[in-house]
C-alpha cells in the first residue's frame, strides 16, 4: 500500500468533497493507496512528507506567480466557493458603506477576491482578517459585523438558517481554479504514474458527483462534513452548480486568472500553460 499526502487549508466541500467520495467510495483502496490528510497553512514546502499533493489550486497559483515551480493537474472547482453575507438589513453590497467586514487573513486568495468585488462596487468597508469559517460565522450572527465572507464549510442554507443575507457569490463575477490537484515541480517530473492514478481516482469521484444516483455523494456529505439530512437537497445544488464536471478549465479562463491574480498581489503575470497541465485526464465510460 502506497502512503499519499493530500494538502489542504481548508477542511471543507470546497477543497476536500473529491477526497470524500473517492474515501467512501472505496476508490484510493481499489488503486492500492492510503491517503492521509495534511493541514499544511503553517507547514513550509520544505517539511512537508514525500509524496505530498495539494488540493489548494488558488495557492498553486500564488506561489506559482512568487517564482515557485507548480503543477495543477485537476480542477475540481473553478467557480471559487465564497459567499459575502451581510446582516438582514443590507440588501445590497452598496449598504455596507463603512461597515465592518469578516474576511481571510490578508495573504490568503479568498481575501483578493473580495477585495476585487468590493473594489469594482465602490465601497470600501473596514476588513477584519479571521482565523476560519466559524469565526467568521460567529462575528456575523452575533452582530459583532456587518458582513463575513465564508467558503464552504456552512453552505448558503445553513448560513440563511441563523438569519444572514446573502450579497453576493464569488463564483458568479470570478472563474478561477481554486480547488483540484495540484503538485511540486519536482513531484511532477518524478511521480507521474502516482500522478496519473489519483486523477483517475479524482474523474471517477467527479463522476460520482455528478451521477443521478446520489448516494455515493450524500453519504460523503453526511458521513465526511456533517451535513444535516434535511440539507443535503440543497447542497447537492450547489456543489454542481460550482464543481466542474470536466475536471479541467479552458484558456480562456486559465490565463485571466493567472493575470488578475497577478495584478491583486502586484507580481508581474506568468504563461498559464506553465501552470496548468492537464494530460492526465482520460475520456472513459
Amino acid at each position: 500500500m502506497n502512503t499519499v499526502y493530500l494538502g489542504f487549508k481548508a477542511y471543507d466541500v470546497h477543497e476536500l468533497l473529491c477526497h470524500a467520495v473517492a474515501a467512501v467510495g472505496g476508490y484510493y483502496a481499489e488503486e492500492s493507496l492510503a491517503v492521509k490528510l495534511i493541514d499544511t497553512t503553517f507547514v513550509p514546502d520544505e517539511a512537508l512528507p514525500e509524496n505530498t499533493l495539494h488540493v489548494t489550486c488558488g495557492a498553486a497559483l500564488s506561489s506559482f506567480l512568487s517564482g515557485a515551480r507548480r503543477r495543477v493537474v485537476f480542477v475540481a472547482c473553478d467557480r471559487p466557493m465564497f459567499w459575502l453575507y451581510a446582516q438582514p438589513e443590507i440588501d445590497t453590497i452598496e449598504k455596507l458603506g463603512p461597515g465592518r467586514v469578516a474576511t481571510f487573513p490578508d495573504a490568503a486568495p479568498p481575501s483578493k477576491f473580495l477585495q476585487k468585488l468590493l473594489k469594482e462596487t465602490g465601497v470600501a468597508p473596514g476588513l477584519l482578517p479571521s482565523r476560519d469559517d466559524v469565526a467568521r460565522l460567529g462575528l456575523l450572527s452575533s452582530k459583532s459585523v456587518d458582513a463575513a465572507l465564508l467558503s464552504s464549510h456552512f453552505l448558503p442554507s445553513e448560513v440563511e438558517r441563523v438569519g444572514a443575507r446573502q450579497l453576493a457569490f464569488i463564483g458568479d463575477t470570478l472563474r478561477l481554479p481554486s480547488t483540484g490537484l495540484a503538485v511540486s515541480g519536482d513531484f511532477y517530473d518524478e511521480q507521474p504514474g502516482l500522478i496519473a492514478t489519483m486523477v483517475k481516482i479524482y474523474q471517477r469521484a467527479m463522476k460520482a458527483i455528478f451521477d443521478d444516483d446520489q448516494a455515493l455523494l450524500r453519504k460523503a456529505l453526511l458521513e465526511c462534513f456533517g451535513k444535516r439530512e434535511d440539507s443535503l437537497d440543497q447542497a447537492v445544488a450547489v456543489i454542481r452548480e460550482c464543481y466542474n464536471p470536466f475536471g479541467y478549465s479552458y484558456d480562456s479562463i486559465l490565463q485571466p486568472a493567472v493575470d488578475g491574480m497577478a495584478a491583486s498581489v502586484g507580481l508581474a503575470t506568468r504563461d498559464c500553460s506553465e501552470l496548468y497541465e492537464f494530460k492526465y485526464i482520460k475520456s472513459y465510460n
